[in-house]
């Protein structure tokens, strides 16, 4: 699909969200106090003393998600504007409306996922969490979600997520330095993007 500026537009209102959270709290981390048991609890508890909290959110966030893309007129729609936003658009798919609601749809899971992070940090780290867009663009890439749109699965992107996590906890392991790894993972996305286009251009 052809570049209008979106991804432009994506990138300053992503360093503009950063630039207010720092503005917010000054540069400094916000600690939690040990009384809130509850918030400390999301990131840190486990269920029956075995499953981690974090894990049953996450398992709910992909259960809903995949329902909701796969078994919904809601998913269909979104499907159809990924893969031609204008063909979707003559067929009478309301475009600013769903893509609202994903946008709704992807704070809401972005501030969970904020809250589990600063759960288990016991604070709120202003610069905690910066170029965790790309280990979420590796795994949804390496999942099998196309970069073109239209094309990508829930069960896919939790297979995505597994393996990223699993090769960072290697890279970690094995005691590779942060700089390394963010190349393995550059070279990961790329090699799943040339991958992606090798497929399209042999159904083409």
């Amino acid at each position: 699909m052809p570049d209008d500026g979106r991804s432009d537009r994506h990138l300053l209102s992503l360093r503009i969200a950063r630039g207010l959270a720092l503005r917010f709290n000054e540069g400094r981390p916000i600690a939690v106090p040990e009384s809130q048991e509850v918030f400390l609890a999301l990131g840190n508890a486990r269920v029956l003393g075995i499953v981690p909290v974090p894990v049953l959110v996450m398992v709910a966030a992909f259960v809903v998600t995949a329902v909701l893309l796969h078994r919904t007129r809601f998913g269909q729609h979104l499907y159809a504007i990924g893969g031609n936003r204008e063909a979707a658009r003559y067929t009478g798919i309301p475009i600013a409306r769903n893509v609202i609601a994903v946008y709704v749809a992807c704070s809401l899971l972005a501030g969970i996922a904020g809250m589990i992070h600063a759960s288990q940090l016991y604070s709120a780290e202003p610069g905690s969490g910066q170029n965790f867009e790309l280990i979420a663009i590796a795994a949804v890439v390496v999942g099998g979600t196309s970069f073109a749109g239209g094309v990508g699965t829930v069960p896919g992107t939790f297979l995505g997520a597994i393996i990223i996590g699993i090769l960072d906890k290697g890279l970690n392991q094995a005691g590779v330095h942060f700089s390394l790894q963010y190349i393995v993972r550059g070279l990961v996305i790329l090699s799943a993007v040339y991958l992606d286009g090798q497929r399209r251009s042999r159904r083409q």
